[in-house]
This record gives structure tokens, sequence and C-alpha cells, in this order.
């Protein structure tokens, strides 16, 4: 049986490494002289705990709101707003604008009233739900709304 220095190491591939450093080839292509360098890239400075938290709320923001503005697609309200804004030519991103804060002042003021209300466990569901409209007319804005300078 071969003792513990004698057995192969178990990530070793193909031959046994040798003590000798290996030897570079001669037909490697490059000219004599010439050598490559790899430099790796600085390490990046540390990130305050602040900014992590800024940006974990961005994350969450854009996914409640993205999540909310798809549900509207679906549901068939991003069809009728875009109706709306098209008839409307130049004044579709004001048009736009103005509905999307109607759907902000009605989910804030339908959240402070009546969500309050139901168990703990519906209420966020129920801020989510209230997001649609403003959400929906944000993405119908961005998307369909003519340029007015033009």
């Amino acid at each position: 049986m071969p003792t513990p220095d004698e057995e192969p190491l178990w990530w070793a591939v193909g031959k046994e490494p040798s003590a000798e450093p290996p030897q570079p080839e001669q037909g490697s292509g490059l000219p004599p002289g010439f050598h490559i360098t790899v430099t790796p890239p600085p390490a990046p400075p540390p990130v305050d705990p602040q900014t992590n938290e800024r940006r974990t709320r961005a994350r969450r923001w854009f996914l409640i709101h993205g999540a909310a503005a798809g549900t509207g697609w679906t549901l068939g309200l991003y069809d009728s707003m875009a109706s709306f804004l098209n008839t409307l030519g130049p004044g579709a991103p004001a048009a736009g604008l103005a509905l999307a804060g109607f759907g902000w002042i009605g989910a804030e003021v339908l959240g402070e009233r009546y969500v309050r209300i139901l168990p703990s466990r519906l209420r966020p569901a129920a801020h989510w739900a209230l997001r649609i409209p403003m959400s929906t007319a944000l993405l119908v804005t961005a998307l369909h709304a003519p340029n007015p300078f033009q």
C-alpha cells in the first residue's frame, strides 16, 4: 500500500508535477523579447451601507411598479389609456402624466383611509393593487405619447 506522500493527488490530471519550472515552447509564435503582461483591474471601492439600502429600495420600487404596469397591460387598462392618449395628439404627455398623478393621489388617499382597516396580511397586496392605474399610466405615457417637440 502506498504511503500518503506517494498517493496521486485527486485533482492532478496527467503527468506528475515536477520540481522543475516549465520551459517555454520554442514555437510559441512570439518574437524574442516580447512578453504579455496581464494586469488585474483595481479592486472596486467599498460601498457604504446607505448606498446599498438605496439600491435595494430602488430595485424594489421598480419591481413593484413594473409588476403593477404589467398587470394593467394584462387587464386591458393599457389599451384603453393608449387609445385615449392617441386621440389627444401633442397634449398626450401632459394628459398621461395627469392620469398618473390622479392614480397616485387615488392610491394614497384610498391607501391611507381604507387599507388600514384590512387585516395586516392583506395590506401589501392592496397597496400594490392601488398602484396599478398609476404604473400603467406612466407606461402608456412613456410608450405611446407623441413627441411634443416636433
